[in-house]
């Protein structure tokens, strides 16, 4: 009884934290593009960033899942209390994850200098220079190769059960990129980029850079930091396993979350994009109230399982697949009041808000909220079979589906529309066929 009341304290202490941290960071990002728009001037341009930004995140989804490994098999070394397996882990997945790293700086920094970007991001060449777009694109693309390897840091929290330091580090990197839009001049295009390249490297490793230390120097992990002399060959494969197939579903699933800029950018105009974000980010902020709530489960989950409490498993998934119901009302409650929400925040007449849109937008935040409560508890149980089988079937469909409703509609939230449809097979048959997995392993555990 006394672990249960633990374990209930830990997640509501790092929901607390969730809800103040990453709430403050929400708040940022919604007040960030109006402050975009100023700085950039043209939609257009707005609309490059954030396709850019879209496009070269997906480079941190191909880490081999070593970070998402290391954040499952952790909690078993300090569980025991063996401070030398948690290191060998840890040293064992930075040497592993700054490999793939180089190997990766050094294939993008080819391909890149061959392709063809203006293609890529659907620019004309009246609008950028293609040198100025390169250096941006490349400015970038190293920053992010760099955040790859710092955030394994992130795993670390979510082992130690300190997930509200992850949402603190959003928090920052938004501050820092707040904070350097209002002091800095917006200049010619070109220049712009450029600068807004650097600043999203800065902000983006920072607060990493700062945490690690923390960390590593702290009490609680003092003594685990990363050497070469820890490196162990018999964890690698013990990484590898867990993190592979969590690589696999960062990948498929980045295909139906991550893609929407490039393919509107690509069906439509990157002018569109903007409109998108403006949607996008009403609704996905209002869903982040519930996903915000899920950020501790999956390493309590995981905990949990060593501990063979799943009856405490199957309790928390229900109450959050019911926040998921009031989600989707609280939803369709607020699109009366979104124009003038929208001419508040964006100024009358930037975005004319459209009924079928914000219907659509709904059902897509719900459909993100209902995958995270899933996915928050699959993962945590390593149970990866059926996530993998339909968000596979939901990748493989979604670019064809999203191009076929952008012909039928005649416009970009086709692509939204095409990820609710995708998306809808795992998220309605993974809580029945979840939940009956945690029975069966609740009466095993009791023989």
């Amino acid at each position: 009884m006394n672990k249960l009341s633990a374990q209930n304290r830990n997640v509501i202490l790092n929901i607390i934290g969730a809800f103040v941290i990453k709430g403050g960071s929400l708040v940022i990002s919604v007040i960030l593009l109006p402050m975009y728009l100023r700085f950039f001037h043209e939609q257009e341009i707005l609309g490059i960033w954030y396709t850019i930004l879209s496009v070269l995140n997906w480079v941190i989804l191909f880490d081999l899942g070593l970070g998402q490994g290391l954040r499952n098999q952790l909690p078993k070394a300090l569980n025991a209390k063996d401070k030398k397996m948690a290191k060998e882990y840890i040293s064992t997945t930075y040497i592993l994850m700054t490999a793939v790293a180089v190997i990766i700086l050094l294939l993008g920094i080819v391909v890149l200098r061959k392709i063809d970007l203006y293609a890529i991001f659907n620019v004309n060449e009246t609008i950028l220079n293609y040198s100025d777009l390169e250096k941006s694109v490349i400015i970038v693309f190293i920053g992010i190769i760099v955040q790859i390897v710092l955030k394994i840091v992130t795993s670390i929290l979510y082992a130690i059960q300190k997930s509200a330091m992850v949402n603190l580090l959003s928090l920052l990197t938004n501050m820092i990129i707040l904070i350097s839009l209002c002091i800095i001049p917006s200049k010619d295009t070109a220049s712009n980029l450029i600068t807004m390249s650097w600043i999203n490297v800065a902000a983006a490793n920072i607060p990493y850079i700062i945490c690690t230390c923390w960390i590593f120097f702290g009490k609680e992990l003092k003594g685990t930091g990363p050497s070469i002399k820890f490196f162990s060959r018999r964890y690698v494969s013990v990484i590898f396993n867990v993190g592979i197939a969590l690589m696999w579903l960062q990948v498929v699933f980045m295909i139906v979350s991550s893609t929407n800029e490039f393919l509107i950018s690509n069906f439509t105009s990157p002018r569109y994009v903007v409109e998108y974000q403006a949607y996008y980010k009403i609704f996905k902020t209002a869903a982040m109230v519930v996903s915000l709530a899920l950020t501790p489960i999956w390493s309590a989950v995981t905990k949990a399982q060593i501990e063979q409490n799943y009856n405490w498993i199957k309790k928390i998934y229900l109450i959050f697949l019911g926040l998921s119901g009031f989600c989707f009302i609280g939803e369709i409650c607020m699109i009366p009041f979104l124009q003038w929400g929208m001419n508040i925040w964006l100024g009358a007449g930037v975005i004319e808000v459209k009924v079928m849109y914000a219907l659509v937008f709904a059902a897509s935040s719900v459909i993100f909220v209902l995958h995270s409560v899933n996915t928050s508890i699959g993962n945590g149980l390593s149970y990866f079979k059926l996530q993998m089988i339909l968000m596979t079937f939901a990748a493989v469909i979604f670019v064809p589906l999203s191009w076929i409703l952008v012909k039928i509609s005649n416009c970009w939230i086709g692509v939204v529309l095409a990820s609710v449809i995708a998306m809808l097979p795992y998220e309605m048959i993974a809580p029945i066929l979840t939940l009956r997995k945690l029975s069966v392993m609740e009466k095993q555990s009791k023989k």
